[in-house]
C-alpha cells in the first residue's frame, strides 16, 4: 500500500484510488509505539474506505479498512510517496526509457513519442492522470 501523498491517491491492488484530505487535526487511533495517530486522507474503494493516519511520535503512516458498517477488518502500515520521492516512484514504475521520456516531456525537451506513450498507457490504466503526475516532476 503506497499513499502518493501531493496527488491524495491511494495505490493498492495495482490500481490508484482517489481520497479526501483531512484538513483539520483529527484523532485517528493509537499507533504501535504508544503515540497518537492523526488522520491524513480518507479513500473509497467500493464498499470499503480507508483511513490513512500518521503517528505524531514516530511519524510511521498506517491505512485502516472499514467495511460498510464501519467495522475495522484490516490495519497496515503504508509507504508515504511525498513530492522528494514521486520522481523514484516513477523509476519503480516505468521503465528507463518511459521514465526518460515522461521527464523530457515535462521540462518541455525533446522526447521520445512512442516510450512516453507507452508511460501515459502505464500510468493511466493503474488511475493515474500523466498531466498531474508531470506537474509534480
Amino acid at each position: 500500500m503506497i499513499l502518493i501523498e501531493p496527488l491524495t491517491k491511494f495505490f493498492v491492488d495495482g490500481h490508484v484510488v482517489k481520497g479526501e484530505k483531512v484538513k483539520q487535526k483529527v484523532f485517528g487511533g493509537f499507533c504501535t509505539c504508544g503515540g497518537v495517530m492523526y488522520q491524513k486522507s480518507w479513500f473509497r474503494e467500493g464498499n470499503f474506505y480507508i483511513l490513512v493516519s500518521e503517528c505524531e511520535k514516530c511519524w510511521r503512516n498506517e491505512a485502516m479498512a472499514f467495511n460498510g458498517s464501519k467495522n475495522l477488518i484490516s490495519r497496515d502500515e503504508v509507504r508515504v510517496i511525498d513530492r522528494t520521492e514521486m520522481k523514484k516512484f516513477l523509476k519503480e514504475l516505468l521503465s528507463t526509457s518511459e521514465y526518460d521520456a515522461l521527464i523530457a516531456r515535462a521540462r518541455d525537451e525533446e522526447y521520445n513519442y512512442n516510450a512516453f506513450s507507452r508511460a501515459k498507457k502505464k500510468l493511466e490504466d493503474i488511475g493515474l492522470e500523466v498531466e498531474e503526475v508531470m506537474s509534480y516532476l
